[in-house]
């Protein structure tokens, strides 16, 4: 660092405040810095930095697996927060071991590798906090446990996006739906999503006066595929679904397709956070209800930063309310009058 700010004719505290953001510093200087930087082939070296500060200025997302793949869904959420983590002088470290692996989530949390952890696919009942509460590491949650109050989280209001969804098929003639969850281990692990949205579309087609059939689902296409076979063999008049299962939403249009299902003049379907990217992959474009996962990703690393960094004493809690984009995947239902 000294030998950069000899070349760029700066102090090196002022090539510290270039790398660190501590401090503002004018486009002319911190172009100088750059320049010596790349001419003396200099990388700032974050762990002799973390033994400076006591921080290593590294924060873990802790996604368990449980042997699923990864959606485009989850990865908005991730790389929202590793961007905003990124502009706050933070990397982050994805770490993906199972939720019942609190023997290594607390050498983790006791190692002082990392300055905080975000936690994602967040269980009702979640015994990760307690891990990290007796390790002393700052967190804060994508999701939210059953008794929230004292923990910092962002996450979708569950219920609203149900009325939004149920209302709009409902306003367009649709009075038997199917809703297709995750499979049926994410809500015997006590998933707060699956079981908040279930809860919550429940509600909303009974306030709505309209028939629904819930079902689990694996994660794939072939369980899209066996989701709406066993949707139609329960209710074989159903003329819509709503699908939390970005990954089996595929098999589910195949299945409507080989019964001669055209969608959506026959059959309507509606997915709940799937992104915009994977809703305009399908064919025809996906309809779709829900908040930004960018946007929530950010916010949460806001929130656990700002924790690590001493700068709040109440707890920051915020539910994201999910948009209706209108897409092609819905449409009014066969005997329904538009006019």
């Amino acid at each position: 660092m000294a030998d950069v700010a000899r070349l760029a004719g700066v102090s090196a505290s002022t090539v510290s405040y270039a790398l660190t953001g501590a401090r503002p510093i004018s486009a002319a200087t911190r172009e100088r810095i750059q320049h010596a930087m790349e001419d003396l082939g200099y990388t700032p070296n974050a762990f002799a930095r973390g033994l400076k500060s006591k921080r290593s200025r590294l924060i873990a997302l802790l996604f368990p697996r449980d042997g699923r793949d990864l959606g485009l869904s989850t990865f908005e959420y991730i790389l929202g927060a590793s961007d905003h983590a990124q502009e706050l002088g933070y990397h982050l470290l994805l770490w993906t071991t199972e939720a019942e692996a609190l023997d290594e989530l607390g050498r983790l949390a006791g190692q002082g590798l990392v300055d905080g952890a975000l936690l994602m696919e967040v269980r009702l009942r979640d015994r990760r906090l307690d891990v990290l509460r007796k390790a002393g590491l700052p967190f804060a949650m994508i999701g939210r446990t059953a008794d929230p109050a004292t923990v910092d989280f962002a996450d979708t209001d569950f219920d609203q996006c149900a009325r939004v969804a149920v209302d709009h098929l409902v306003a367009l003639g649709h009075r038997r739906l199917g809703f297709v969850n995750l499979d049926a281990s994410a809500l015997e692990a006590g998933r707060g999503n699956a079981i908040r949205l279930r809860d919550g579309v429940l509600r909303a087609a009974a306030g709505a006066r309209a028939r629904i059939t819930a079902l689990t689902c694996e994660s794939s296409i072939e369980g899209g595929r066996r989701a709406l076979a066993e949707l139609l063999a329960r209710d074989a008049a159903a003329t819509a679904v709503i699908a939390f299962n970005e990954q089996a939403v595929p098999g589910i249009m195949g299945e409507a397709g080989d019964r001669g299902l055209r969608i959506p003049a026959d059959f309507s379907i509606l997915s709940i956070d799937m992104p915009a990217q994977a809703a305009l992959m399908t064919t025809p474009a996906m309809t779709t209800v829900g908040p930004t996962a960018a946007a929530m990703g950010r916010a949460a690393a806001a929130m656990l930063i700002e924790r690590v960094e001493g700068g709040t004493t109440g707890v920051s809690q915020m539910l994201f309310d999910g948009e209706l984009a209108l897409r092609e995947s819905t449409g009014p239902a066969a005997d329904h009058d538009t006019a």
